[in-house]
């Protein structure tokens, strides 16, 4: 079996540009990444293209040495754009293994630890006013079947002020606190301060949510510094999440080797795909961290975030929008994971577990190529 096709596709969603590939193969068997990176998604594409011409002719299911070869000569680097593109040829690589074996994912990577993968959800806080509207939404959400809730106490990210004042802080632990009055001790909650916190405001706001059983308190300050992150989480009760911006395991290994934070944050479509985001999984074990993958992502990566979780044996939870969001979503999969309830089935169908109508794909983008042997 050969490489012998690229297709790409730009679905553009509010501030998002989905990106979508499909590589062919001389079998007839296809398989699907996603590299969504917002605005950049030009330079996605280029490599993309970049690495397709360096693996065209080539053997898609020895995806270890193509791995390791397109980051040494193609990408160079663990940029974003770079790790974007090779991670979507990473899971489309392992899509066509999957479906080349007549296997899920999973079984290639050991098998699954779980059949279930608990989610909680994102966005159910959008466009709140006020802390009694954040409850009312959060009751919504729970009515809905949510059991896991996360949202931003500095403000939403269309909203982010730069710097927080000081007088900020106090209202928002008030925030938190009223929220976990109001839903009860049964719903997980969790939070996301963007690295908006110097250390001593970071600090504070721990200590003042520390009694309110919160799952993780997201990046409460900048994140590059491991030291940092280490002060943090030996002087608070709060457990700290952190890592989503991160391109690879070398940038892990300060962090994990510290045990600066409690639960690493590795998103498939920025660490180089399912291949690296392993990795990552297996270091943060040997530390005893948990893992809960950075997911806000198209239904491509969802299914990879979904396959990641269910063989690793210290996950925790996975973030998830509700099914459907973006809406154009149930016009072009066939059949991918969706929510049920509190969260994701493991699939057993072959590849990644996700069926995608091109054709449809191809009528909602704006920007499509090919490119053939």
């Amino acid at each position: 079996m050969k490489i012998t096709e690229l297709r790409t596709y730009v679905h553009p969603h509010a501030y998002k540009h989905y990106v979508f590939i499909a590589i062919g193969t001389d079998r007839g068997i296809t398989g699907f990444g996603e590299a969504t990176l917002d605005h950049r998604w030009p330079s996605v594409i280029a490599g993309v293209k970049e690495g397709f011409r360096a693996l065209c002719g080539k053997d898609p299911t020895t995806i270890e040495k193509h791995w390791s070869s397109l980051k040494d000569k193609v990408y160079w680097s663990d940029g974003a754009s770079s790790r974007a593109a090779l991670s979507a040829i990473d899971q489309a690589l392992w899509d066509i293994a999957g479906k080349a074996y007549n296997l899920p994912v999973n079984k290639l990577l050991g098998g699954a630890v779980r059949e279930r993968v608990n989610v909680y959800l994102n966005q159910w806080w959008a466009g709140y006013k006020s802390t009694d509207d954040l409850i009312s939404k959060a009751r919504a959400a729970i009515d809905r079947g949510a059991t896991a809730l996360k949202w931003y106490p500095f403000g939403t990210p269309d909203q982010f002020q730069y710097q927080i004042m000081q007088h900020d802080v106090p209202r928002a632990i008030q925030e938190v606190k009223a929220v976990r009055e109001a839903v009860g001790p049964s719903i997980g909650l969790m939070v996301d301060l963007w690295r908006r916190l110097d250390w001593a405001s970071a600090a504070q706001f721990c200590a003042g949510v520390s009694d309110c059983n919160l799952l993780f308190v997201e990046e409460p300050t900048e994140f590059q510094s491991a030291g940092a992150y280490s002060r943090l989480s030996t002087s608070t009760r709060s457990r700290i999440a952190f890592g989503e911006r991160f391109h690879s395991r070398r940038q892990f290994a300060e962090v994990i080797e510290k045990q600066a934070v409690g639960l690493v944050q590795p998103s498939i479509i920025r660490v180089g795909g399912l291949s690296e985001a392993v990795k990552i999984g297996h270091a943060a074990e040997t530390y005893s961290l948990g893992v809960v993958p950075h997911n806000p992502h198209g239904p491509v990566a969802i299914a990879a975030s979904v396959t990641l979780a269910s063989v690793l044996t210290n996950f925790v939870i996975l973030e998830s929008y509700e099914n459907n969001n973006p809406p154009t979503r149930s016009q072009f999969v066939k059949d991918g994971p969706l929510i049920e309830g509190d969260h994701y089935s493991v699939s057993d169908r072959p590849g990644l577990g996700i069926e995608i109508d091109e054709s449809e794909l191809r009528n909602l983008c704006t920007e499509v190529d090919r490119l053939v042997a």
